[in-house]
Parts: structure tokens; sequence; C-alpha cells
């Protein structure tokens, strides 16, 4: 079960369905095989550099933050079946699927774990 997570973009909250990927099978499949989601929804990695797209059958943003929360990478729109180059120096890692957020590098990303 997921702890009450909020995110915030420059100090705004983010309206999402947030999910935070812990257990080594979903941070194994993340968007793999589902369906497109619905509303915004966003997947939380830690700890992890690098993503594919393998078997992700729709569109979705990468979102790399360092350890202090800024954005230090920003992949928009990745299509399916693609296999991105790492992130080095990345604590966290934002899958955003109907994402739709404006987001630049330098941003602060706050991951509020309540």
């Amino acid at each position: 079960m997921n702890k009450n997570i909020k995110i915030f973009l420059n100090n705004k909250l983010i309206d999402a369905d947030i999910s935070l990927q812990e257990s080594f099978l979903k941070r194994f499949l993340g968007f793999m095989f589902c369906a497109k989601p619905k509303g915004r929804k966003i997947l939380i990695f830690k700890n992890a550099f690098w993503i594919h797209t393998l078997f992700c059958f729709f569109r979705f943003d990468a979102v790399f933050l360092d350890d202090n929360f800024n954005v230090i990478a920003y992949k928009n729109n990745i299509p399916p079946f693609l296999i991105l180059k790492p992130v080095f120096g990345t604590k966290y890692l934002l899958e955003i699927a109907n994402g739709c957020f404006d987001i630049k590098i330098g941003d602060k990303i706050i991951i509020d774990e309540q």
C-alpha cells in the first residue's frame, strides 16, 4: 500500500495519482503492459537513473531529480519501444503519464512522503 505522497513543482502542489514504486516487480514494470491512464499518473522510482519504454504502449514524460530534488534532465513525450541514455547523478526518477507539466532543467520538485 502506498503512503500518502504529495509532489510540489516549484512550491505548487501537483494534482495527480502518485505511486512510489518500491518493490522489485513494481520498479521493473513501471508503465509496461499498462493501458494509458485516464488522468494524470506519476510513478516515482528511487535510485534509478535510466529507463526504457519497451512494452509501454503510450507516450509519457520522464523527470530526473538529484538528491536535492532539482530537475537535472527532462524528457517529454517519450515514444514506446525506446531505450534512453542513463542520467548519472539521478536520485529520483518520475515517469509521468498525461503529464502536461511545464518542467525545465533547474526546477525543484519536492516529493513529500507522509
